[in-house]
């Protein structure tokens, strides 16, 4: 009798032993372990990152200006005066996060974006305010900038309240409105176009007296002399310091110089500083 062996075809039976089925459940519960490892790592890193906050800055919080002044006589009294003024530059920026980003720099200029430069005209203190606008959130920052001012002039020569063609010579100082310093010096020397003030006779030596005067609508209501002296050196240097000066609208603040020499002609030139004026 030959027996044939019976193939069992049982529904839902597994085609692999059992512990084939093990080892790729074990596998499957591994790989799945491991992904869900990275995606909960990256879920929880993306909860645990705030946003930037909004914030702004700028080169340097403190500039200085220039202004020069030199006036140019040919021989007739009618002297060209030429005036250059050579602003500080600073630069600005704020956080870029997508938003509308404006600037208000306080002397009624505006700007957009996240970085620009400015100039002020003016010596003083500015707030600077910037701002972005995202969907219904607008938020602010503030920067406090300080700017002074360095000065210096060359103008034409003093001639003697004595002589036909007599002259005083004017410095301009300040018109900046509000309390500031002004400090710097005024010097006078011998331009060569008459005899040396070292070689003069006592009789003749050479002079000058510098006036300082505060004026309001063109009418000097202040002054006081700096000094008032001869001197028998090609160069005399008078220093200057006036604290906490005080300046409204329409006052301002200058030198005066004079000679009492007729043959004195000398070709003053000054330095000063001036602070950021400070409205008080």
């Amino acid at each position: 009798m030959v027996r044939g062996s019976a193939a069992v075809d049982d529904e839902g039976a597994s085609p692999f032993p059992p512990r084939y089925m093990t080892l790729v459940l074990l596998c499957i519960f591994v790989v799945g372990m491991s992904a869900g490892s990275v995606l909960s790592g990256a879920g929880l890193g993306l909860l645990s990152t705030s946003e930037s906050e909004f914030e702004a800055t700028v080169d340097n919080e403190v500039g200085t200006n220039q202004f020069i002044l030199i006036e140019v006589d040919e021989g007739d009294n009618d002297e060209e005066v030429m005036v250059e003024h050579i602003l500080h530059v600073f630069t600005f920026a704020a956080s870029d996060r997508g938003g509308l980003i404006t600037w208000d720099f306080g002397d009624g200029f505006t700007a957009t974006g996240s970085t620009t430069n400015h100039s002020f005209a003016e010596p003083g203190v500015y707030t600077v305010q910037v701002s972005e606008s995202r969907a219904d959130e607008v938020t602010t920052s503030t920067l406090i900038i300080t700017v002074n001012l360095e000065s210096e002039a060359e103008v034409d020569n003093m001639e003697c309240v004595c002589a036909p063609t007599a002259k005083d010579t004017l410095i301009p100082l300040s018109q900046h409105q509000g309390q500031s310093q002004i400090e710097g010096f005024v010097m006078v020397e011998h331009d060569g176009s008459s005899e040396s003030c070292s070689l003069r006779n006592p009789l003749q030596e050479c002079h000058v007296r510098v006036i300082m005067q505060k004026l309001s609508g063109g009418d000097v209501v202040e002054e006081s002399v700096l000094f008032d002296d001869t001197f028998r050196s090609n160069e005399q240097v008078i220093d200057f310091v006036f604290e906490d000066v005080q300046l409204g609208q329409g006052e301002r603040l200058q030198l005066r110089l004079e000679t009492d020499q007729i043959r004195d002609w000398h070709k003053p030139t000054a330095e000063w500083t001036t602070s950021a004026p400070v409205m008080v």
